[in-house]
């Protein structure tokens, strides 16, 4: 620890600081000043742990150099000395909670003394503010996942006997139990090429980024995630469609959470009904829910209000619209394939239906016929299971019915015959794909993904798209790729098997041993005999 030592007699600073053994009570640097000025200015700059300062001193007193001090460091043991027996001093240094005081000529034992108990004063103090660091960071941590269990029950079960006693603690939970509530709902639609593509990552990341805001804690927002992962904020108060009825706050809010998730997300909104009180608050969410669903229809660009909603119908996948667009695509009428997707869209759009995940899973049944008939006529590799699932992941990050069509239609063009200026811009695109593979084959973890999101298309599209023009699969071709690699490196016997069976990508050489026997006739040993003969 640092002592600083103020006086202005020369003899007794120096008796101060060289003839008590301060290492043996915890103290390594001991800096010395003549006056409340000087030390002032060194005090800034070294930052003491302990201060021993003489009362009167000319320039600066030590009760003025402790109370400017005071505003740098509040907590600093500040033990003054004197030979005054002066009242009007002690009550301003207990005024200025000073340590302790001690009277001049000064008793050696007794500064040694006082300042080894200022120092476990110091020690137990700086432990303390830890404790309370650390026990702050963990609320703090915690904070955002209290205050969205709050929003899930209040959304879903209101009477539950735990509501009422948790909204006691408004620190915690903002809301007040009585009054009136308005519920908000936001989706929110991002790409795993620009956030993580663990949700959980991105909503921790919102919702801390609400509870520091000053404007959502003035509004006193209660923010969490639903579990179908809204964003859901429950606002006190009535907010209604007009300005007059708080339309601008929205807004405001709206603005507020658009500029917290970032460019990367796609954001939008849909506010309910208010609610007369917190046992209403789900009847509040639902029509939010349905005024964030109306959102897909739209660009999203403003909050929508529950009472804009009209009329809305179920859609079910129609399945001889379905067969009759496999049947067009075996027959090579991608037009017409085509005009299917987008009359489905314009009857979806006439339904409206707010039940987003059905309305998404129409166009997935397209989709899968759409591949199904791909692979029939050669143009895709076989379909696995967990290639629909990607399929559905994808569509599930899409933000709106006409990205949906487009998504859709994206996989008919690349069953149609390119122009002579597809072709051209296909060529360019093929390079830059056939670039990334010599580029990165070899790399660990290297996938059919990371190479369709290098280039910004789907895994399912990347691989109808490389057949396309490729003429083979583009496993076949990553497989080729490895094999004329693997048999220029066996062509030199300097390089051992398994440095060829790394350089290829494959860490296991008995994999590669299988892998190149697979494909070449012979294993790598054999091959390698043969080539140097």
């Amino acid at each position: 620890m640092k002592l600083l030592i103020i006086d202005d007699e020369t003899r007794t600073r120096e008796l101060l600081k060289n003839y008590i053994p301060w290492d043996t009570v915890g103290i390594d640097e001991v800096e010395t000043a003549r006056n409340g000025l000087q030390a002032l200015e060194l005090a800034m700059e070294r930052k003491p742990d302990i201060i021993l300062c003489d009362i009167r001193m000319p320039k600066m007193s030590g009760i003025e150099f402790a109370t400017a001090y005071r505003d740098t460091d509040p907590d600093c043991p500040i033990i003054f000395l004197s030979g005054f027996s002066d009242k009007e001093y002690l009550k301003s240094a207990i005024q200025l909670k000073v340590f302790t005081y001690i009277e001049k000529p000064v008793n050696l034992n007794e500064v040694r003394d006082a300042v080894e108990a200022a120092i476990r004063q110091r020690k137990e103090e700086r432990k303390r503010k830890e404790e309370e660091r650390i026990l702050q960071e963990g609320f703090d941590h915690s904070l955002p996942y209290l205050r969205q269990e709050m929003v899930r029950r209040l959304v879903s079960n209101p009477d539950s006997p735990h509501v009422v006693p948790a909204l006691g603690s408004r620190e915690t939970f903002l809301l007040q139990a009585e009054g009136s509530f308005t519920v908000a709902v936001s989706s929110l639609y991002w790409s795993p090429l620009d956030l993580p593509e663990d949700p959980g990552v991105t909503q921790l990341r919102i919702l801390e980024a609400i509870s520091s805001r000053d404007c959502f804690h003035e509004l006193k927002a209660l923010a969490g995630f639903d579990s179908s992962h809204h964003l859901v904020l429950i606002l006190p108060g009535e907010y209604g469609s007009s300005y007059r009825e708080g339309r601008e706050k929205i807004e405001e809010i709206f603005a507020g959470l658009r500029e917290i998730a970032g460019p990367a997300i796609d954001l939008r909104i849909g506010i309910g009904q208010p609610a007369a009180s917190y046992r209403e608050i789900p009847d509040s969410y639902r029509l939010a829910s349905l005024a964030c669903a109306y959102q897909y229809y739209g660009n999203g660009s403003k909050p929508v209000f529950s009472d804009v909603l009209g009329s809305h119908a179920p859609v079910a996948t129609n399945w001889e619209e379905v067969r009759l667009m496999r049947d067009q695509l075996r027959k090579g009428h991608v037009e017409e394939a085509k005009r299917i997707v987008r009359e489905w869209t314009a009857y979806v759009r006439k339904q409206m239906d707010l039940d987003i995940l059905r309305l998404k899973d129409t166009y997935f049944q397209f989709l899968i016929a759409i591949m199904e008939t791909a692979i029939q006529l050669g143009l895709a590799e076989v379909s696995k299971d967990t290639e629909r699932r990607y399929m559905w992941k994808e569509i599930d990050r899409i933000p709106c019915l006409g990205d949906l069509e487009q998504y859709v239609l994206s996989f008919l063009e690349a069953m149609a015959e390119p122009s002579e200026e597809e072709t051209a811009a296909g060529s360019g695109k093929m390079r830059e794909i056939l670039r990334y593979i010599h580029a990165h084959f070899h790399e660990k973890g290297f996938t059919i993904r990371a190479i369709a999101d290098h280039v910004q298309l789907s895994e399912t599209y990347l691989c109808a798209y490389f057949k396309k023009h490729g003429r083979q699969t583009i496993k076949e071709y990553i497989t080729d790729t490895r094999m004329n690699k693997a048999k220029e490196l066996l062509c030199d016997q300097n390089v051992k098997m398994i440095e060829v069976a790394l350089l290829i990508g494959m860490t296991d050489a008995n994999y590669f041993t299988t892998f190149f026997k697979r494909n070449a006739g012979c294993t790598p040993s054999e091959f390698r005999e043969r080539a140097v003969r």
